[in-house]
């Protein structure tokens, strides 16, 4: 191997599985350079999630030594509740993954989206966040330790999606103000924020909104977000009569306004049994952990069904 040039020696290892990978690393510093800076630089090692299948064979030395190597070049990353994952060691014990605050340690010069599904998450971790991840354009997060503070510092932040968190109005109304978001995702946040989006100047260059319980089925916002495309709104503990009357009633709104909300109002969720998952699978507005299918009411796939069939309708020729 070391009378072969740096070509050959990266070709052959892109051929190896990450474990061989790694033990070829601590074999020779030049091993560990080449897959530095060439192979774990390749589209696979940017985008990395703890659930991926690639990490489940590696010991958890071997899992930590791969992150310290690999995280200035990660551009995407997913972390999942990583309490509740587990290693098997030589002994039969569960070694448990690092804790979070071992992921949001490393050097993430190079990050640009970064999701964490952590009910531990809280300021403090977005106060690190904001330091370590200066290129960060999008962050998932979900927590009710979560207020808005420190999110202002990611000066870059396109795409906020912050479910069941308590975000502050007066945090909202200065994040509105500085960063430009394009997409907002506040759905069961503690603290009714629909007022306050109305109102911010900063709220006008939105093209994605989610929320919850909105006045008047969400339509004062699609009417006053003039980029706004996708806005989703969720509602809780809705009757079976009160979502027929919403249905009716938006069904009605739609038909009225001559092309324009058939393409700006994509769905109202009603009566959602689980709605980070709902926001997921039908509106898109976000990127969730693997989990089952929700259990929908039937008259949200009539709802989802009827919208798209209606942008369809506008479209076709």
């Amino acid at each position: 191997m070391e009378s072969l040039n740096d070509d050959c020696v990266c070709h052959i290892l892109e051929f190896l599985p990450l474990v061989e990978q790694i033990k070829m690393a601590r074999l020779a510093p030049r091993f560990q350079e080449l897959l530095c800076l060439i192979v774990w630089r390749k589209p696979r090692y940017r985008k990395v999630s703890v659930s991926d299948s690639m990490l489940e064979p590696l010991s958890k030395e071997d899992y930590v030594f791969f992150f310290e190597l690999t995280s200035a070049a990660m551009e995407e990353l997913y972390i999942w509740n990583v309490h509740k994952k587990a290693f098997d060691s030589y002994l039969g014990r569960h070694l448990m993954r690092p804790e979070l605050a071992f992921y949001l340690r490393r050097d993430y010069r190079n990050l640009r989206e970064l999701c964490i599904a952590d009910e531990s998450m809280n300021n403090s971790m977005i106060n690190t966040i904001a330091k370590s991840c200066l290129q960060l354009r999008s962050l998932s997060v979900s927590s009710a330790y979560i207020t808005g503070k420190y999110i202002v510092a990611l000066t870059k932040l396109e795409s906020l999606v912050a479910p069941e968190c308590s975000v502050e109005l007066s945090y909202l109304t200065e994040l509105l103000k500085v960063l430009p978001l394009k997409h907002l995702d506040l759905t069961s946040n503690r603290h009714p924020v629909e007022a306050t989006i109305l109102q911010a100047e900063g709220s006008k260059r939105l093209e994605r909104l989610g929320l919850s319980d909105a006045q008047d089925y969400g339509f004062p916002l699609a009417d006053s977000l003039p980029q706004l495309t996708t806005l989703v709104v969720s509602y809780h503990k809705v009757s079976p009569q009160d979502q027929l009357d919403m249905l009716e009633t938006t069904r009605k709104r739609v038909e009225g306004y001559e092309g324009k909300f058939p393409k700006r109002l994509q769905s109202i969720l009603c009566n959602v049994v689980d709605v980070e998952v709902a926001l997921e699978q039908i509106a898109g507005l976000e990127k969730r952990q693997p989990r089952e299918s929700p259990k929908f009411s039937e008259l949200l796939k009539i709802m989802y069904f009827l919208s798209n069939a209606q942008v369809a309708d506008k479209s076709s020729p």
